[in-house]
């Protein structure tokens, strides 16, 4: 168990700043399309008919249970507005004793944005609870200076980690952190679930 929570991480980890390193040129003027979904969700009824997506499709073939809410709940996050391709790894012997992790290729064509932009899920049981994250890597053509101002209007600078600003997004929908690269600026979102 140990070396496979390992690994989700580390393949999170990576992925992050696989996608943080690429340039992907999309208007800057859409990144409050792209952060303000509302991220973090609680309940304690499950959603009667979810929608029928690869995320669902993905939790039925894993045989989850207790993330079969919370996953594909965090891949409709992630994906709104794109379109998108997901590949799932989940552990086949014991699916629900351990995380359940989704990388994500997604392309958007709004008229707010366009082009690639990548994400990660993991999500994991916790006793009564599942619990999950998402990660959205989506580099901007815009120097870190300008996003601030669009950012969803109530999000407010909580720390700056290096030369990374960390904002808190309204409506308690996560976090956004932009990575200077160069003349641009990499957004990097972070949200969670949990549900019952």
């Amino acid at each position: 168990m140990r070396s496979y929570l390992r690994g989700a991480v580390l393949s999170l980890l990576g992925f992050v700043v696989v996608g943080a390193a690429g340039y992907v040129v999309l208007r800057y003027d859409g990144i409050g399309d792209v952060l303000s979904q509302p991220a973090v969700a609680k309940t304690k009824e499950a959603n009667p008919s979810p929608a029928d997506t690869p995320f669902l499709q993905h939790a039925k073939q894993a045989g989850l249970q207790a993330c079969s809410n919370v996953f594909p709940g965090l891949g409709a996050l992630l994906t709104n507005g794109s379109q998108y391709g997901v590949q799932s790894i989940w552990n086949n012997d014991k699916p629900d004793a351990h995380a359940v992790q989704a990388l994500v290729g997604m392309n958007y064509a709004t008229e707010q944005y366009s082009g690639p932009a990548a994400g990660v899920i993991v999500a994991a049981p916790t006793g009564s609870l599942c619990e999950g994250s998402m990660v959205r890597v989506a580099p901007f053509s815009a120097p870190c200076s300008d996003l601030p101002a669009m950012l969803p209007k109530g999000s407010k600078l909580t720390n700056n980690l290096a030369q990374i600003s960390v904002y808190e997004l309204p409506d308690n929908s996560g976090n956004a952190m932009l990575l200077p690269t160069g003349d641009s600026c990499v957004v990097i979102s972070v949200a969670s679930a949990a549900a019952h």
